[in-house]
């Protein structure tokens, strides 16, 4: 489950210490699971009980003892109750169904982290939380994979709205997301214009690979002073749609609704751990980024106070 590191012009948490809090969030994504597995054994183990037999309190809380105690072992105490967001406990809850809950349940604590601090909040478009190929990347991808969703990107002081970056142990991807459904079938025009065919209807847009050119001229430029050969990649992407057209390119590739799984592969195939050029490239993008917030009404905090920031895994 990738790391949403920048979502449009939101205040980020990675913001303030992207060398922070990407270890953060693979070990308390690690320690929820954890937590709702054992949870979810320990009810099945009662349900499983014959009716005439009434569990001890200490039959109930035995597998809980035996987390706790494994994790004062390997976590601070400041952070002994951070697991402790309620969650939806259903009887007849199946291992599928508390995998799918916990997959949402992410979803939403990497919405909370890439929309607001201690101090600093944005408001965030509720589209966002139904956007599906936003949910793809967030969801399916490695959690060592930083993506920036829609970020309006800085370049010599002008703002540049850019679709979706990913940042990889390996390389940089520069996405175009082409919206439609499984009657969409998206087409080649011309060298600069592109059609939209639903049906019997038909729109002309500006080619999609006219932004991606912009887009890699802005991230060559902010990591111009890094010097790295990390390799760019670009493609355009129809989750839902059909591209019917053969790359001219091999820079760029195309993925739609028929490929869509060999890209979800090739992301699944970068295994290796972050990287310290990951972070550099991402610290600079985030700085290069524009940033709309407010001051949060429930709490104000000074800088220092932010890096000690133990909310995790609630809500606001």
């Amino acid at each position: 489950m990738a790391q949403l590191i920048k979502l449009s012009d939101y205040v980020s948490r990675y913001e303030i210490d992207i060398y922070r809090y990407p270890s953060r969030y693979v070990r308390l994504k690690k320690e929820r699971w954890q937590r709702l597995k054992l949870d979810w054994e320990a009810r099945k183990k009662r349900e499983q009980m014959p009716l005439w037999h009434s569990p001890s309190h200490f039959e109930v809380s035995q597998i809980k003892q035996k987390f706790n105690t494994w994790r004062r072992q390997f976590t601070k105490k400041e952070d002994e109750d951070v697991t402790d967001l309620p969650f939806d406990e259903q009887q007849d809850q199946s291992f599928d169904d508390l995998k799918r809950a916990f997959r949402d349940e992410l979803f939403r604590f990497q919405m909370n982290w890439a929309s607001s601090t201690i101090s600093e909040i944005s408001r965030v478009k509720k589209s966002y939380y139904y956007d599906g190929f936003l949910r793809f990347l967030a969801q399916e991808l490695p959690d060592t994979v930083f993506v920036m969703y829609q970020p309006v990107c800085y370049l010599k002081k002008a703002p540049v709205d850019m679709d979706v970056i990913l940042i990889t142990p390996f390389e940089i991807w520069l996405i175009r997301h082409l919206k439609g459904n499984d009657q969409t079938i998206f087409d080649r025009e011309s060298d600069r214009r592109w059609e939209k065919r639903v049906n019997d209807q038909r729109v002309s847009f500006m080619s999609p690979l006219m932004d991606l050119k912009r887009s890699r001229q802005v991230i060559e430029h902010l990591l111009d002073e890094l010097d790295t050969d990390i390799p760019i990649r670009q493609a355009v992407i129809s989750m839902d749609g059909y591209i019917d057209m053969s790359p001219r390119s091999t820079r760029i590739k195309l993925y739609d609704r028929r490929t869509l799984h060999e890209f979800k592969e090739q992301m699944l195939k970068s295994t290796a751990p972050i990287k310290s050029h990951q972070l550099k490239m991402a610290d600079i993008l985030l700085a290069n980024s524009m940033t709309l917030s407010e001051i949060r009404e429930d709490l104000e905090m000074d800088e220092t106070d932010l890096l000690d920031d133990e909310t995790d895994f609630r809500y606001d």
